[in-house]
């Protein structure tokens, strides 16, 4: 009898060490770093992902310095970047479903909404389109001008020259050879992206700047439908990162250049202080009567009229009003 006693003991206390051995796994697993912060019920929020893609442009000076300094980590929010250097290799991401979102421009935004595809423009990105030129061509009455027809470097164009010039229009989309025919003397201006711009000027051309049109820069993040239904936190997460990198930048300049010429590959160390930058500002959209000038400008150039208003190119839930 005694033997039974001690046996029955040993089972009841193997059972009662294993017991408390997997709740201080279960303890463990819950509390295990990168899963997220505690919240006040005690439950562990998953961090949620983001991918975006972006081109090598001064826009993006605020989301990279947001990422190095860990404002979307902070957030919970962990955020991929894939820098494109190809706008149809960026689309075709986007519309595969490889990333959420990218960086692009309004006429691009009205031309893909018309087209069927489900993506809207969540904020102006702050961007900087200097033109360049041959030394003297300002002068001119008439000039030929690089740029890519249906895109946001047209528009601009019309908007700053066209008053004043002749002009008349050469289109060649890839943005390095856009720029060797003009250093060869076949344009007498082109419009470019800045840094790429100040590229240029180590090739001996002028740089020309030109105030925003009605105050607004034409590039935007843009966010698939899908994106916008299923990553709605990731989304404003995002929007509040980018926001806390403005106010960095706004006290400090130097940061945008710092982090440019950091995060985007192959730019020569000089061309850190010969950058224009833009006015940053948070995440903001325009107003209906600036994207009706982009639908009434883009209906223009295209043999179709396009089917799209303004607000179906938008979503104003992630700014402030």
């Amino acid at each position: 009898m005694k033997k039974k006693l001690i046996i029955s003991t040993l089972i009841i206390l193997l059972i009662l060490a294993g017991c408390a051995k997997n709740e201080s796994a279960e303890t463990s697993a819950s509390e295990s770093p990168g899963t997220g912060s505690i919240d006040s019920g005690g439950s562990v929020p998953a961090k949620v992902t983001l991918n975006i893609g972006l081109m090598p442009a001064v826009d993006t000076a605020p989301i990279f310095l947001a990422k190095e300094r860990g404002y979307f980590n902070e957030l919970g929010l962990e955020l991929g970047i894939t820098l494109f250097t190809s706008a149809q290799d960026r689309q075709s991401a986007l519309q595969s479903g490889e990333i959420d979102g990218a960086m692009t421009d309004l006429v691009a935004v009205a031309v893909n909404v018309s087209g069927g595809f489900d993506m809207k423009a969540t904020m102006l990105t702050d961007g900087m389109f200097p033109l360049l030129a041959l030394p003297g061509a300002a002068d001119k009455g008439a000039l030929k001008v690089g740029m890519m027809e249906i895109s946001v470097s047209n528009f601009l164009v019309d908007q700053w020259l066209s008053a004043d010039y002749e002009v008349e229009k050469v289109y060649i989309n890839s943005i390095p050879a856009r720029l060797e025919a003009l250093a060869s003397g076949q344009l007498d201006m082109g419009l470019f992206p800045e840094p790429i711009a100040s590229v240029g000027t180590l090739k001996g051309l002028e740089k020309l700047i030109f105030k925003p049109v009605d105050g607004f820069s034409p590039d935007v993040m843009v966010f698939t439908g899908k994106a916008l239904k299923d990553k709605s936190s990731a989304i404003s997460m995002f929007h509040e990162g980018y926001n806390r990198a403005i106010v960095d930048i706004n006290r400090n300049e130097e940061q945008a250049r710092d982090i440019l010429i950091s995060s985007i590959p192959n730019l020569k160390p000089e061309l850190k202080n010969m950058m224009n930058l833009p006015e940053y500002y948070e995440a903001r959209l325009p107003d209906a009567d600036y994207l009706n000038k982009i639908i009434s400008w883009t209906n223009g150039i295209l043999p179709q009229k396009l089917d799209v208003t303004a607000e179906r190119m938008v979503d104003r839930s992630f700014v402030k009003p």
